[in-house]
C-alpha cells in the first residue's frame, strides 16, 4: 500500500484538482496523508469536505508553518504503509498512476528502495529529460551525477527513510530536497522508468518560482544543503558547483559555520560573482 504525502500551504484552490485525480485512480490501494503547514486560508474546510464524501482513505494533520521540508518530516513519521509518494498540492496524478506503480513494485527485489519516474506538464511535455536507457543508473547519486535535468517523481520505500530527517532551523521555511536523495543513495538501488504519471504546474509564488530568494533568506538551510552536496557528490563538476554556491549564499551573512561544514575559500571569488548578480537582480535578502 502507498501513502501519498501532500505538504500544503494556502493551496485550498488547487487541492480539489489533486483530490479528483486520486478519487478517480484505477487502484484504491493507497491513502492520502495531508500535512497542512499552517495554512490561513480555508484548507481545513476543503479537506473536511473531502473526508466526508470520499471513497478514499484520507488523514489530515495541521502544524505551524515551517516549510515543505518540515511538513515532510511530520509526514514520514505519520506514514503507516510500506511506500511513500510525495505529491505537491498544486499537482495531480494520471488515472493509471497508482495501479502502474503497484505493479512495478511487485517486480522489485529487496535491493531496490525506490522508483523514480517522470513528471509532465498538462500539455504532455516531459519536465526535463527522459532517462537514457543506455546509461546505467543504479542510485539517486547516479541520477545527480549524470545531471539529468528536470524534477522527477519518486516512490520511496518507507523503511529506507528510517533515521532520516531534514534539519530544521528556527525562522527558516525552505530547504531543497537533495539531502534526502543523497541519503537514499546509500540505502539501495532505484529503478528509473520513463513513465509520465505525475502532472505538475509551476505556479507563480511557488517554491520553484522563488527558489533563489528563498535560499538567500533561509541561509542556514541553504549552507547545509550545499555542504552536504560538496561532501557526498562524486562528480567533480557538481562538487565545484556546490562549493561556489555555498559561498554565493554565505557572503556577507553574519552566521556561524561549523568547521566541518565550511567550504574551501578558493571557491570564494566565483561565489562573489554569483552573489553580485543576485544583488543586481534584487534576489538578496
Amino acid at each position: 500500500m502507498i501513502t501519498i504525502i501532500t505538504p500544503t500551504y494556502n493551496r485550498a484552490h488547487t487541492l480539489p484538482i489533486l483530490y479528483k485525480s486520486l478519487v478517480e485512480q484505477n487502484s484504491k490501494n493507497f491513502e492520502w496523508l495531508i500535512i497542512d503547514d499552517g495554512s490561513v486560508d480555508n484548507t481545513a474546510d476543503i479537506i473536511r469536505g473531502f473526508i466526508s464524501e470520499s471513497n478514499i482513505k484520507i488523514r489530515y494533520f495541521k502544524k505551524g508553518n515551517g516549510g515543505k521540508h518540515t511538513a515532510l518530516n511530520m509526514g514520514f513519521k505519520k506514514t503507516l504503509t510500506d511506500w511513500i509518494l510525495i505529491v505537491d498540492s498544486d499537482d495531480f496524478l494520471k488515472q493509471c498512476s497508482i495501479k502502474y506503480l503497484i505493479e512495478e513494485v511487485s517486480k522489485l527485489n529487496n535491493d531496490y528502495i525506490s522508483i523514480s519516474f517522470l513528471k509532465a506538464y498538462p500539455d504532455g511535455r516531459t519536465v526535463g529529460n527522459n532517462f537514457d536507457k543506455s546509461v546505467n543508473l543504479k542510485t539517486y547519486l547516479d541520477r545527480i551525477n549524470q545531471n539529468i535535468s528536470g524534477d522527477k517523481a519518486d516512490l520511496i520505500r518507507t523503511d529506507a527513510l528510517k533515521g532520516f530527517v531534514f534539519p530544521e532551523f528556527n525562522g527558516e521555511n525552505f530547504m531543497a530536497e537533495s539531502p534526502m536523495f543523497l541519503w537514499l543513495s546509500k540505502k539501495g538501488k532505484t529503478k528509473f522508468i520513463n513513465f509520465d504519471g505525475y502532472i505538475c504546474e509551476y505556479l507563480d509564488g511557488g517554491l520553484s518560482d522563488n527558489s533563489i530568494n528563498n535560499r538567500h533568506k533561509c541561509v542556514h538551510s541553504t549552507l547545509y544543503v550545499y555542504s552536504n552536496q560538496y561532501k557526498n557528490l562524486t562528480s567533480k563538476k557538481l562538487k565545484i558547483k556546490a562549493a561556489v554556491n555555498w559561498w554565493r549564499f554565505k557572503i556577507f551573512k553574519r552566521i556561524d559555520v561549523v568547521n566541518n561544514n565550511r567550504i574551501p575559500i578558493i571557491f570564494f571569488p566565483l561565489g562573489l560573482i554569483l552573489y553580485a548578480n543576485d544583488k543586481i537582480k534584487k534576489r538578496v535578502y
